[in-house]
Order: C-alpha cells, then structure tokens, then sequence
C-alpha cells in the first residue's frame, strides 16, 4: 500500500513540474563580473540563484543524480549567467577538451529564446574542460551548428563540483525595441557518467514541443538592442607539389597561389542580418568522400562550407517529409560546382582543367522580426571559367562554365502562436550564354514553392502542404537535354504520356506534396503523398535527380523512453508505399521496419527490414523501354557498446538478396573510438562491401533498333577512415582525417534486353555470344587525408595551417587484389598542398 502510496505522489509531482512554466526573475548589476569561472563577484553573491531541476533523460520527470544551480544578470551590453554544476563525485566529472562545436564530457547549457515567439532559440553550451558549442535551434527540431557567435565562457573545477561563468552580448542574440522583456529560458545540465540530461524548465518527453515548453526570463529593462557589425578579411598562400611530367607545361612539380578576401556580417536592423563574402576560398574544409557512382543519378555530397552551412536552416525547402530530404529546392553545393563541360582533347594537347567553379561573391540576409516574419535572401556570382590549353606551345583557353548568377528568396510568417506557418521561396539561375558550347545549358532557370503548416492540440497533430513549380528557358539544344536527361528520359519508346520536342525552347513542370499526422506520445503517426510532373526540374540551383512519379505512403511507430527493467529505451517503426508514373503504371511498392534499443548498461542494437517488390525502372536502360525489375530484401543490422567509455565499438552489417537471384550484396563495418586521455581521440571506421548483380547497365548500341546491353558485374570496396583529434586548448586544436579508398568492378555475362517485361528475370535478356567492344572492367584507388591546426587567437579570428594529401590510380582489370592495391595507392606520385590562412575578426 505504501508502495503504491508514493507512486501514486511521484505521479502527480511529475504532472505538476511538467504543467507549470517556471519563470526567472533576474537584476540590473553595477558591476561586471570578471569572466573567470571563479563566481566570486559581488553580483552573484547577492544574485537569486535557481535549482530544482528535473531529469529528462534516461529517467524523464525524475530527480537529478547531481543538483544544478543557475543566477542571471545583466547591464546595458551584456547578460552574465553563473552556473554551478554540483557533484558529489567531483573526481569522476569527464573534462575532454575538443574542437568548438564538438562538445564531449560534461557539459552545461542555457538556450534563449530572445524572438519570444516560442519557435526558435540561441543556444550556448560550455563542457567542463571550458569547449564551447553554439547553435540556432527551432521548433521544427532544426539545430543550425554553424552558427558561431561571439562570446565568453571560463569554467573552473571546484571541491562541490565545477563552475561556468558566461557573458553574451546582446549584439549576439536577436530582439526588438521594447521596456521589458520576457524572453523564453532553458537551463540545461549533462552528467557524462550517467548519461543523464536534466532541465531547470521540466519538459514532458511526451509532447511535441521543446522550444514552447521553455520558463521564462524576466526582469530585463531599458537595454538596447545592439547592431552586430563584424568584418573579417582573411589572407591565403598555398603551395601544391605534385608529380612532374615530361613536356606538359602545367605539370612542372611546383604551383603556388595567394588570395585575400573578405567575410562580413552587419546588422540592418535588429532582427535582420546581412552576411557576405568577396573571394572566398574553403581550403580548410574537409574534402568530400570517395564514391564510385555506376547509377545514372548524381551523388549527393553534404555541404561544408561555413558561409553556406551557417544560416541555412532558413532556406531548407525539402520536397516532401519523407526520409530522402535530400529532394530540396535550394542546394548550396550547386554554387561553386565542378563546371558543366570539359575541353575534349585532341592529340598533341597539354589541358589544365578547372576543379571548380570560383565564388566570385556572395550575399545572405536573414533573420526574423518580432511579427513572426523569417526573411532569408541569398544571392551569389560565380566566374566564368576556362581551360587552359597548350599545344606546341601555343596557349589558348575553352570555356567550360558560363558566368552565373544564382538567387534564392525564402519567406515565411508564424501565425495564431505558431500553430499556422504559411510560406513560400523563389530560385532563379541566369547564366551569360555568351559562347557557342554554352547552348547546351538552360540561360535561365526559376523555381517557386508554397508550405503551409497547421498544428493542433499543442502541436501533437499537424498536417503539411506544399506546391512546387519550375521554369527553365534556353536554346532547343538546351531544351533537348534536360528532356533526356535522367531525371525525366522523354525518348522512352514506351512512354505514352511524354514525347521528346526538339524545338522546345522552354521546359515548366509542377509538383507538391502533402502529409501529416501525430508527433507526440509513444505512438507516432505519419501518412504522405507527393507527386513531380514530368518537366518538373531542381537541378540548376536544387537537387532532384527524379521527376515523372507519385509516392504515397504511410509510417507508424512506437516511442517508448521510461526505463523498464535492462532496458533504457526503445523504439519500433514501420512503413509502406508505393510509387507511380505520370501515366499510373505502378514502379515500385514495399515495406520497411526498423527497431532500435538501448540498454540500462548504454549498449544498443538496432536492425532493419526493407521489401521492394517486383515493379518496373523506366530509367534502367537510359532512355529505353521500362524494364521489369525483380523485388528485393534489404536487411540490416548494428550493435554499439557505451559510447562513454574510453574505448567503444560499434558494428554494423547489411545484407541485400533480390528475387530470382537477380542480385546480391553484404557489407560489413566496424567504427572504433578510443578516447586514452581528455585531450586525445582517435577513431577508425573499417568497411568492406561485396555485391553481385545481374542487370548493370553498360551501354546501348543505336540504329534502327537500340540494342540495350547489359551485365553481371562483381564489386568489392574496401576503406577505412581514420579520424585523430587532439584538443590543445578550447581555442586550439588539431585534426587528421584520411580516407584510403578501394574500388574494383569485374563485368561478365553481356546479354542485350530482347523482352524487357517478361515475367520471368532469366527471360528478359538474350546472352551474347562474345562482347565485340572493350571489356569495361575498371579498378579505383584513392586516397585523401587532411592535416588541419586551427588557432581562434582571438573570439572570430582563426588561423589555419592546412596539408592536404590526395593519390589516385585507375585501371583496367576487375579482380580485386587488396595487397596489390594497396602497394599501388601508396607508390603513386601524391599531390601535396600546403596553406596557410589567417582571418581576423574587426568587431564594431
């Protein structure tokens, strides 16, 4: 009966703490603290100080291991915040130093929602080791990292735990002109050993809102907001030594280059911010990963680049709610990209040709006033660019990319507290069709997207709408490309509902997508719809690789998070869906299920199941018929100790066996991390993947009749990652990344699809004889590896010292030979480049 007694009172405590928004009265202070993390001033001797935290992970509504306390104060320019993260342990507080935005150990947060609009927040996060962490956060669950204000924390390590003493400038956070202010407050504490994150403001797991559920902070008066102005030019020398060829002007071993630029960032109003960059150069990012893409689809690659990473959140427009966001009207990567032609190289030519397309500015406003207006303006010019040819020794220039101008216009209003979203974005790509090759490409491309957004019941239900369209104008050379390129494939014989024009001079297409559902409580709900006509196209300033189709689906899951005997937390999901043509032939329908737990002891397993059944692929054949493709099983599988430990590992395997033993695949990986010290973390992530398949596309031979030939095909890629980060100081630090990459694909088995949609998978295709053309075997080698140091001498200043390495090596055979291709990466001639950067940062 007691028992039952005091479950009955921690009930109606948690729904009490969870139903009340607590508020945070703070004071003017005369005096300024001295940032030391000491909290020895006079200010905070005679501050309000605020505890009674409640847990949210692994126990949500519980009492933390570890008590908190927090005061808050402020003057004209600043707001000062203590915080004393109490530990009975003191000993075994986890104090790891790393790079900024890369938080490990224990930790202490506070989250501001300056806007009062309870949609998005400011938040700062300091680790015991004194490593700074920002970002922009919204209700949507958007966390914008990028974001790197400036501002001051010093913690320190104290006998009744460990301390952290912060000062923001208002010049960092966004508000209006007002008498007084109550802005949104969250306290966050993290205790590393316990895996455990408890909040001053209770916030119910349970419900869909983070940022709505904050405490309030109040008490602050008659300060001004302040006009952020910071101007940052950087400078930049790189030397690059590679290997020298014989009679090739543009291979002498040696090649240097310096650039200056400019990054800004002021602030029109108090609301609204312009961000620009004159020159920029981005040598210190991270290269992008080895692939081999033998599909008829682009690779997606992540965006990296701070000027284009920060902010973003803003114009992230994806086409539906579906996992592949990577459907999306605005594509950042787009801007600086590879150029679209190459010089086709006649003998007797030496070439040097562009990697990429040089950013010769680019501007950002964005922000959002105190009337719920998000406002996001991009706007960008990149160069024309040449290659450099040499023939004789006489030089010349090709051009191969059109000077461009891209524009990205976002708009969005928050309306009934949130709960209505109405919005909508513009793109437009114009290119200077100023050389004959030139033809080939759009002169113009525009794009244009309405949302709208509706939440009940304190956004626990919601539904999504969007209406998409595009128009694109250039000459009937251009027009005749995009109807053939693989997005949409005009010319398929068998495509009633499309015919291939060939004196359009203008391609318009729409689209949309609707969906919605339940997002809070242990039962999630999630129905979508979405469909692309045919012209529908992204690809100038977005990313879609596919249009002429309709999806519909439906997702459930079940979230449960209140520790119950071994087991910390869990969830199970699952899915079906079907996608159709324009015209409504159905091409492809499955199901997907997915489960994920974790452990009281912080070990988890997850595992998947996915079932594409028998349909059709009207682009397998690249502008031939459709062709009837068996189903498929994919499956999953993945088991990870106690990231909290010094040394973790985590394993994953999948599998994929298609009907008709049409195909097959299995990869094995195994991410290790060993943490030796605080300062020191290392980390390697082996993979193999093996794959055999029976229907790879090598190439179509035309005439009267097209022969479509295909193949088997045997692949095995073997890589492995290697991570070392080393944290100095908070300030300081130094990275190593490196990427060994093997690739091998062995084709055998030519035939040519003689009944693309028999029933049977053998029947489909006629074996050839002998393959008159030459064996398309191939092998890829690669390696790339960055050594970065990065100093932030002084808050917004930053030097970099950079060495880049990169070897390649191709051929023609097909059988993989591990030990062999090893000894070939590494015995091939690297590319070396060397640079400096130095920024500094004139804060106004």
């Amino acid at each position: 009966m007691m028992k039952i007694y005091y479950t009955l009172l921690f009930f109606l405590f948690s729904l009490l703490a969870f139903s009340q928004t607590r508020t945070y009265t703070t004071s003017r202070t005369q005096q300024v603290p001295d940032i030391d993390g000491q909290l020895t001033d006079d200010c905070w001797l005679n501050a309000v100080w605020g505890s009674d935290f409640v847990q949210f992970e692994p126990h949500s509504g519980a009492q933390p291991s570890q008590q908190t306390q927090f005061a808050i104060v402020y003057d004209d320019d600043n707001l000062y915040i203590a915080i004393k993260a109490l530990d009975a342990e003191p000993g075994k507080i986890v104090r790891r130093v790393s790079r900024r935005d890369d938080a490990d150990g224990d930790a202490v947060a506070i989250a501001i929602d300056s806007y009062e609009d309870k949609m998005t927040a400011f938040a700062f996060l300091v680790t015991a080791a004194g490593s700074k962490t920002d970002w922009r956060l919204t209700e949507e669950n958007d966390e914008d990292y990028s974001w790197d204000p400036i501002w001051e924390v010093r913690t320190s390590l104290q006998p009744d735990g460990w301390y952290a003493e912060i000062r923001i400038p208002y010049s960092q956070l966004r508000f209006g002109k007002n008498n007084q202010y109550r802005w949104g407050l969250e306290v966050m504490r993290h205790v590393y050993r316990h895996q455990e994150r408890s909040f001053w403001q209770p916030i119910d797991k349970a419900s869909a809102k983070f940022i709505g559920n904050f405490g309030v902070l109040d008490g602050i008066r008659n300060i001004n907001p302040k006009k952020d102005i910071e101007i940052v030019p950087f400078a930049l020398s790189q030397l690059t030594l590679s290997e020298k060829e014989k009679g090739n002007p543009f291979a002498t071993g040696t090649r240097t280059k310096a650039s200056v630029g400019v990054d800004g960032k002021v602030s029109i109003t108090h609301d609204i911010t312009l961000n620009f960059t004159v020159n920029p150069d981005f040598g210190q990012v991270e290269a992008d990963p080895s692939v081999v893409n033998l599909t008829n689809f682009e690779t997606y690659f992540n965006e990296k680049r701070p000027f284009f990473v920060e902010g973003s959140n803003i114009y992230h427009y994806p086409f539906d709610l579906t996992n592949n966001e990577r459907n999306k009207l605005f594509y950042s990567r787009r801007l600086g990209r590879e150029p679209h032609l190459s010089y086709t190289k006649k003998e007797g030519d030496y070439v040097r040709e562009p990697g990429r397309t040089n950013i010769l500015g680019a501007v950002k406003v964005s922000g959002k006033t105190r009337e719920g207006t998000s406002i996001g303006i991009l706007n960008a010019v990149t160069q024309k660019m040449y290659s450099e040819i040499d023939h004789s020794g006489e030089r010349s220039k090709y051009a191969v990319e059109p000077m461009s101008n891209y524009f990205v216009g976002r708009l969005e209003q928050d309306l009934d507290s949130g709960n209505l979203i109405i919005g909508g974005i513009f793109t437009a790509t114009n290119r200077k069709i100023d050389e004959d090759q030139f033809r080939t490409l759009p002169g113009s491309a525009y794009t244009t997207g309405l949302n709208l957004t509706r939440y009940w019941k304190e956004k626990s239900y919601f539904i999504t709408a969007r209406a998409f369209f595009s128009h694109l104008r250039g000459s009937q050379e251009a027009m005749i490309q995009l109807q053939k390129s693989s997005a949409r494939y005009y010319q398929r014989p068998d495509a009633k509902h499309l015919e291939l024009d060939g004196e359009r001079t203008s391609l318009s297409g729409f689209g949309g997508s609707v969906s919605g559902g339940k997002a809070s409580g242990h039962f999630n709900l999630l129905g979508f719809s979405s469909w692309s006509s045919p012209g529908l196209e992204f690809n100038d300033v977005g990313f879609k690789p596919k249009a002429d189709m309709f999806l519909n689906g439906i997702w459930a899951a079940w979230n449960e998070w209140r520790p119950k005997g071994i087991v910390n937390e869990y969830q199970f999901n699952g899915s079906w869906y079907n996608v159709r043509d324009f015209s409504g032939t159905s091409l492809e329908w499955g199901n997907e299920a997915f489960g994920y737990i974790q452990f009281t002891n912080y070990y988890d397993i997850a595992g998947g199941l996915n079932i594409n059944y028998p349909g059709l692929s009207n682009s397998m054949l690249r502008g031939g018929p459709a062709l009837k493709t068996p189903g498929v099983i994919n499956s999953w599988f993945s088991v990870e100790s106690d990231s909290r430990k010094k040394f973790s590992l985590e394993y994953e395997m999948n599998f994929s066996h298609g009907f008709e033993h049409s195909r097959r695949s299995i990869s094995y990986g195994l991410d290790i991390t060993y943490k030796p010290n605080n300062r020191l973390s290392l980390s390697l992530y082996p993979q193999y993947v093996k794959a055999t398949g029976h229907q790879q596309y090598v190439r179509t031979v035309t005439g009267d009749s097209p022969a479509y030939i295909l193949s088997s095909i045997d692949q095995n890629i073997a890589s492995m990652s290697v991570r070392v980060n080393y944290g100095i100081t908070p300030d300081m630090s130094l990275q190593w990344y490196a990427l060994p990459y093997l690739f091998s694909g062995d084709y055998y088995g030519f035939k040519t699809v003689t009944h693309p949609r028999a029933d049977r998978f053998s029947d489909r295709f006629t074996a050839m004889d002998t393959y008159p053309y030459d064996n398309p075997d191939f092998y890829f080698l690669q390696f790339r590896s960055n050594l970065v140091y990065r100093w932030e001498y002084k808050p917004g200043s930053v030097l970099y010292l950079v060495w880049s390495q990169g070897r390649t090596v191709q051929g023609n055979e097909g059988v993989f030979r591990f030990r062999d291709y090893l000894g070939d990466l590494f015995e091939a001639a690297p590319q070396n480049d060397f640079l400096v950067k130095v920024s500094y940062a004139w804060i106004f």
